[in-house]
């Protein structure tokens, strides 16, 4: 039962690790100083302080779904919007060995479980704002809206001054005792029976809600909510909400004001008068009404003089263009998931260079280097060193070099590495090949180049070279599975093939299994003390089910696990 635990969480975090977690990790990253910076600064007016905490909020979602889109765009869009990857790359079949012991706990299953932790607190955000929104609709249908002409009137003059496109009720209500606007299609502003035998305080107080109707607060209201609720085990997001309800208010005052109809002093004496007073939760929950703290606030600021600092509208738009891009392309820059790819399966290359200067490096050619004497001649030169073949160590090490116009390797690196000994003996072995070089418009030109070395041991290895053609691989004779897919043994190690199709279905044999019990499925039919399991995918197997599946894979205590593409 552990087990199935474990392995869910295991194939949980590897499904959202790159689609979700990256690009929130990526967004509190740059959206952070940001809010500190708004927190802190007084030098912003209120309405470009709310309408950029707005942005911060919103750059959130946003920038997942632009992850999510990019991720589903074909590749020859893709390359337009992510980084170039390494161009020009020799072929690779599967990886390297991977064992991990039955019932350890790795990096992935915190992910899965903080996953899990994330989905069940925002469900019951979520169920809360629900609640809320039926509440609030309950509350409406018991108000009566019925007022005197007088009033109607008053409510009509400020709607025609403000320039109030929408239709609004007003209510006049005994219970209420502080001013509130229940947003939806048609939005209800709620006076305290009070205010009614009082004009000049009627109408600040409705001049201040219908400010909000006329922003839509309402509804800017709401979808803060909803985007709060989703993401409520972000500790950011929540304080970043409650930011963004106290500019609010600000931005409302200080638009009243600056309308020049409403003293100021009388409208402090205003606000001080609901300071001391709360509304029901029940009607606050999806309401544009403040607690006591929040008035408090607002009176403070009101006795400073206003800020400046992007008042007009065309700063404060270029400002929110600016810092939504930048926000927005951030996240999708610094999210892995859309980043060059890491899997070694998936070196492939890039839009080719323009530029024709001599020193250019070029990713991609008319005619690319081949290496001299194939692939044998590289096999026959990696040596497993002796120090990693006592200690176990295995994997694949994914060079990238530049071939000169001379078909000579230069400029070396490890673009994916194992460990250092194995590292240093894959440059070691590359840096012994050399090219004939490669040509673009019939010139010798420098072309970069990748090329995957797998190191792999096996029982009774005598480090031998793999010669398969497709990846340079220092190895020793492996257990086969016949065409069907059944088990078949070889120097006593087991195989357990698992096919999966163009539409992510998984195959053992004949028999289809689904993803959350391949694990099992695959133990039951290890019978042999030494197993290993290949995973062989259709080409355009969808990626989240092949990471899902190797996940699964890896949680087994296996001698080895291969991912490689149908032949």
């Amino acid at each position: 039962m552990m087990q199935m635990i474990l392995d869910g969480l295991s194939a949980l975090g590897t499904a959202t690790i790159d689609p979700l977690w990256r690009p929130v990790l990526a967004w509190t990253a740059l959206a952070l100083p940001l809010w500190a910076l708004l927190r802190w600064t007084d030098r912003l007016h209120p309405n470009a302080e709310y309408r950029l905490s707005q942005l911060l909020l919103a750059a959130l979602p946003v920038g997942i779904a632009a992850v999510g889109v990019i991720e589903m765009l074909p590749d020859a869009s893709q390359s337009a919007l992510r980084p170039a990857r390494s161009v020009v790359a020799l072929p690779a079949i599967e990886t390297g060995p991977v064992s991990v012991p039955a019932g350890s706990w790795t990096w992935m299953h915190a992910v899965g479980l903080l996953t899990v932790g994330a989905l069940g607190i925002g469900l019951f955000r979520l169920g809360r704002l629900g609640l809320d929104v039926l509440a609030s609709s309950r509350v409406r249908r018991r108000l009566d809206t019925a007022v005197k002409p007088s009033l109607e009137a008053e409510m009509d003059r400020l709607q025609e001054r403000l320039g109030v496109r929408r239709s609004v009720q007003l209510c006049i209500s005994t219970d209420a005792t502080v001013p509130m606007t229940l947003g939806g299609r048609r939005p209800t502003v709620l006076v305290p029976e009070r205010l009614a035998a009082a004009p000049d305080k009627l109408r600040m107080t409705l001049h201040h809600e219908l400010v909000h109707v006329r922003r839509w607060d309402d509804c800017a209201q709401l979808l803060e909510r909803f985007v709060a609720a989703l993401f409520a085990a972000h500790p950011l997001v929540g304080r970043l909400r409650r930011q963004i309800g106290e500019a609010r208010e600000r931005a409302c005052d200080a638009a009243v004001l600056d309308d020049g109809e409403t003293p100021a002093g009388e409208y402090a004496r205003l606000l001080t008068a609901f300071a001391d007073r709360a509304s029901s939760p029940r009607r606050s929950a999806l309401s544009l009404s403040e607690s006591p703290s929040s008035l408090i606030d607002r009176l403070s600021a009101m006795r400073s003089s206003m800020p400046s600092f992007l008042t007009s509208r065309a700063a404060l738009g270029t400002a929110l263009v600016a810092v939504g891009l930048t926000l927005t392309l951030g996240v999708v820059a610094c999210s892995d998931s859309v980043g060059p790819s890491s899997s070694p399966e998936e070196a492939t290359e890039s839009s080719p260079s323009t530029a024709a200067d001599d020193d250019e490096v070029y990713m991609v050619v008319d005619d690319p280097p081949e290496l001299e004497g194939g692939m044998k001649a590289l096999q026959q030169s990696v040596e497993y060193p002796e120090v990693a073949r006592e200690a176990g160590l295995e994997g694949r090490v994914i060079v990238q070099f530049v071939v000169d116009e001379e078909g000579t390797v230069t400029n070396l690196r490890v673009t994916q590495g194992v460990e250092k000994v194995l590292d240093e003996a894959a440059i070691e072995a590359v840096e012994e090949q050399t090219f004939t070089p490669g040509q673009q418009d019939g010139e010798p030109r420098k072309v970069q180049m990748s090329l995957p070395v797998t190191f792999r041991l096996d029982d009774g290895s005598d480090g031998e070279a793999n010669e398969s053609g497709d990846d340079a691989t220092t190895s020793s004779a492996a257990s086969e599975a016949n065409s069907g897919g059944r088990l078949f043994e070889k120097a006593g190690i087991q195989l357990v093939r698992v096919l999966m199709n163009e539409e992510g279905r998984l195959l053992i044999g004949d028999e289809p299994v689904e993803m959350s019990s391949l694990t099992d499925a695959v133990r039951q039919r290890i019978t042999a003390d030494a197993a290993r399991a290949a995973l062989i995918y259709a080409d355009g197997a969808p990626g989240d089910r092949i990471d899902a599946a190797e996940a699964s894979l890896r949680a087994l205590d296996l001698q080895m696990v291969y991912i490689k593409p149908a032949a």
